[in-house]
């Protein structure tokens, strides 16, 4: 498992309790101006209305060959995606992109960005799913649709282009789980799955849940309200397509990426579940980055650290594509 990332050497864990990155300090100043309330107080529609007001001050979008919006066909009716072509002919690959939001909040708007960054540095076609939320619809509806989405994609666009899974948080969530029915129920194969601090154990018993728990831009209290909207069925909640980190087998799944923020909750379970990855030897690469928090690999243009991470998985993605097709 290689460790790799900006202030990412192999240390003890305990070694690196390093402060938070002064870009990072004044990103957490303004979310916390914009979110002092817990979650769980404002609920989906207020902090899904307060985001979108943050959204206005995004950087110009990054012109690419194509981008439109199109419908995927689903087994619960139809998912709206949007695909980033960054050059008109053929792709190196195809990355289908899962966005973050604790399965409650994200859209194709917020993700567009990030979208077209990947899609510009990788050459790869980005392929974006705007899966259904909760509490609207609860668990299993959002990994439907991932399953739905990855099918579709594989086998209407990809043809003979790798295909790359990418999601962040609860889209890492969901990447994970459909990695795994990838193995289990014969799904298209998957060139490398990109797991960006993903959510993996419902539990949240960690020691880094104790130690990082308060609220830096997500708290475990924040963790805990968007389980309760996602699966409010407690019993579902240790199910592998709801808690994939719990899967006891994870031999013969794609190859990983697995990107871990140091002042997260989520971090030890990441670590965890990519320590039991290579465990199972499934070729696994650690990303880690020591003074940032759960969140910070969207923030392109305002923290050179997620500047750097987000060219480290492009490059990633890549190379993976050139080897898949070697």
């Amino acid at each position: 498992m290689t460790d790799v990332g900006r202030a990412a050497p192999a240390l003890r864990d305990d070694q690196r309790d390093l402060p938070l990155d002064p870009q990072m300090q004044a990103v957490v100043r303004v979310f916390q101006q914009h979110f002092a309330e817990p979650m769980r107080e404002l609920g989906a529609s207020e902090i899904r209305a307060r985001r979108a007001a943050l959204r206005s001050a995004t950087a110009p979008a990054i012109q690419l060959a194509d981008v439109f919006d199109l419908q995927i066909p689903g087994r619960d009716g139809d998912i709206p995606t949007r695909h980033y072509r960054p050059q008109s002919g053929p792709a190196d690959g195809i990355v289908v992109y899962f966005h973050g939001g604790g399965w409650v909040l994200g859209s194709l708007d917020e993700s567009d960005g990030l979208c077209r960054l990947l899609a510009a540095l990788t050459g790869c076609d980005v392929v974006s799913v705007d899966y259904r939320l909760a509490p609207e619809h609860v668990y299993p509806a959002a990994v439907n649709d991932t399953e739905d989405a990855v099918r579709w994609v594989a086998n209407t666009l990809a043809g003979s282009a790798p295909l790359v899974l990418m999601g962040d948080s609860a889209g890492g969530n969901l990447v994970a789980a459909v990695a795994q029915s990838a193995r289990e129920h014969a799904l298209p194969a998957i060139a490398l799955q990109v797991l960006v601090y993903p959510v993996l154990d419902h539990r949240m018993n960690s020691d880094s849940y104790r130690d990082r728990g308060d609220k830096l831009l997500i708290s475990a209290d924040d963790m805990d309200w968007f389980w309760s909207q996602y699966v409010p069925d407690v019993n579902a909640r240790s199910q592998a397509d709801a808690s994939p980190g719990l899967t006891a087998n994870l031999r013969g799944l794609a190859p990983a990426v697995v990107v871990v923020a140091e002042h997260d909750p989520m971090r030890d379970e990441v670590l965890d579940y990519a320590r039991r990855l290579e465990d199972a030897s499934v070729p696994t690469t650690v990303h880690r980055y020591d003074t940032v928090a759960h969140g910070f690999f969207s923030m392109f243009g305002t923290l050179a650290v997620a500047d750097d991470a987000i060219r480290s998985v492009a490059v990633a993605i890549s190379d993976a594509c050139r080897s898949a097709k070697s």
